[in-house]
């Protein structure tokens, strides 16, 4: 079940000022380099470890000297926190205005100020951060601390960003003086709000595509998008599937492409979804017809040069790995300490011959707790090779039973 549950964290925030309203624009090279407001301490380079939990790269953040907090680096939102970290640094928010999630709904925000932000040796000061209540599915870290919030564009405007999944690490320069050196490939970079986007094709066709490193699947398509390629017409035998907002799962479609071109590279057969409608699912960027998630990032070592302009990609490891979209062919989330939900369950997968319904309660996983895990570590006990048998325990009805589910690819 490859990212078969898709959980978009990224997030278009907007506030009583209007959309970012509430900080400074985009940053120049010649406003970077060690600054009153960031600072690398010893060298020019900061190196910091990153995990990687379900496609998303967290990073420890320490704050105000608190910490460290797990927060998601994610290209398309916004510094943003949980109301559980403000509590936990004695913070106060103020002010607030409303968010547009990926659903397109609304959520209330609100505003606060942190005095230090420190990620290794590298650090930034008097930095505001928006205050976002999230769903459990989107914190959880089973037994590890939960994550506390975003980090995002305030981190890239400030530096030059290398995102090493081959590594897993995150590599921070200033920009003043920068010359990329490696072997990738240069993406001029235009800006959608705050968050980057390039231009590429699928199946052929031309298109722009936000860079979201906080969305864990391949490509994520507008709906007008989808209808203007006739992307249904040719790709007929796509997956109905849930995917989550930061206010709860939306109803969409998961198919394969034929291709994706980008950076002169050929990506073959990565998975795709879109939104079942047009007014759900995808935030309200006006200048872009999707964006590119972790499964095709991570086919690449990604350079952000945000003051220039500039994305290089530069094969990783992982180029030419063909993703796992769907094993199980049900969905579930967990929407409180005592397991997972089961929220869709297709028909005629290995979900329904084992006899998993709509609504069970999942409590384990092959003896493990479910309580004790996190969305991403129940994720990937599910997209293990075919063939494996998975034991759950699940709760129907108040009556506890047992259910052995074999592994098969649904998206050939």
């Amino acid at each position: 079940m490859r990212r078969f549950l898709s959980i978009l964290a990224g997030l278009i925030l907007c506030g009583a000022q209007g959309c970012a309203g509430h900080r400074e624009a985009m940053v120049t090279p010649a406003e970077t380099g060690n600054s009153p407001d960031f600072r690398t301490d010893s060298g020019p380079d900061a190196v910091i470890p990153i995990s990687v939990e379900a496609g998303e790269p967290v990073i420890e953040v320490n704050l105000n000297g608190q910490g460290p907090f797990p927060m998601i680096f994610d290209t398309g939102t916004q510094d943003a926190l949980t109301p559980q970290a403000v509590s936990a640094l004695g913070l106060r928010s103020n002010g607030g205005g409303g968010g547009r999630t990926s659903s397109g709904n609304e959520v209330p925000i609100a505003f606060t100020q942190v005095s230090a932000v420190r990620f290794g040796n590298a650090a930034m000061v008097d930095q505001p951060f928006e205050v976002i209540a999230l769903p459990l599915y989107l914190t959880d870290r089973g037994s590890r601390t939960p994550l506390a919030g975003f980090i995002g564009y305030e981190l890239l405007a400030r530096y030059v960003v290398r995102l090493d999944y081959d590594s897993k690490t995150m590599t921070l320069r200033p920009a003043t003086g920068f010359h990329y050196e490696g072997n990738g490939v240069r993406m001029p970079l235009f800006f959608t709000g705050d968050t980057p986007a390039v231009h590429a094709a699928v199946d052929g066709s031309p298109g722009t595509f936000a860079i979201d490193t906080g969305s864990q699947g391949a490509l994520t398509l507008r709906r007008e998008f989808v209808e203007r390629i006739r992307l249904e017409t040719r790709h007929p035998r796509g997956l109905r599937i849930k995917s989550g907002a930061a206010d709860g799962p939306y109803e969409g479609i998961i198919t394969r492409l034929d291709r994706f071109d980008i950076a002169a590279s050929r990506i073959g057969r990565p998975a795709a979804r879109f939104p079942l409608s047009n007014d759900a699912g995808w935030p309200a960027f006006p200048d872009v017809d999707g964006s590119i998630g972790y499964e095709i990032l991570r086919q690449f070592i990604v350079t952000f040069d945000y003051p220039h302009g500039e994305l290089w990609l530069e094969h990783s490891q992982a180029f030419g790995t063909k993703s796992i979209q769907g094993m199980t062919g049900f969905q579930a989330i967990k929407l409180d300490s005592s397991g997972f939900r089961v929220i869709t369950v297709l028909a005629n997968t290995p979900a329904t011959s084992a006899g998993i319904m709509l609504g069970d309660l999942i409590t384990e996983v092959d003896g493990i707790p479910a309580g004790l895990m996190s969305q991403a570590e129940f994720s990937e006990l599910l997209q293990r090779s075919e063939g494996t048998v998975v034991q759950f325990g699940v709760i129907r009805d108040g009556l506890a039973r047992l259910i052995a589910l074999t592994l098969q690819e649904l998206l050939p």
